[in-house]
């Protein structure tokens, strides 16, 4: 993003310009992101992230696709 943005519009505007230029079958985001407004104003908390997600298509409709694509998302995160 070239600004600031609020995490979850910018995850949505993201899967928007991904599925305009892509036109894909599905579609999973998942977005982190620090909380830069608390860095901003001097809290040193390892904990200020967030995670955002946003599925569409085949993802919505297909619950072992889904499942799948979750699972690799948590191995990546603890591995």
């Amino acid at each position: 993003m070239s600004r600031p943005q609020i995490q979850e519009e910018a995850v949505v505007m993201l899967a928007d310009e991904i599925e305009r230029r892509v036109r894909p079958d599905g579609l999973a985001v998942v977005m982190q992101a620090d909380h830069f407004c608390m860095h901003w104003r001097g809290v040193k908390d390892e904990h200020a992230r967030m995670t955002n997600s946003v599925m569409r298509g085949a993802f919505l409709k297909d619950a072992s696709l889904r499942r799948e694509f979750l699972d690799l998302m948590a191995r990546g995160a603890h591995g």
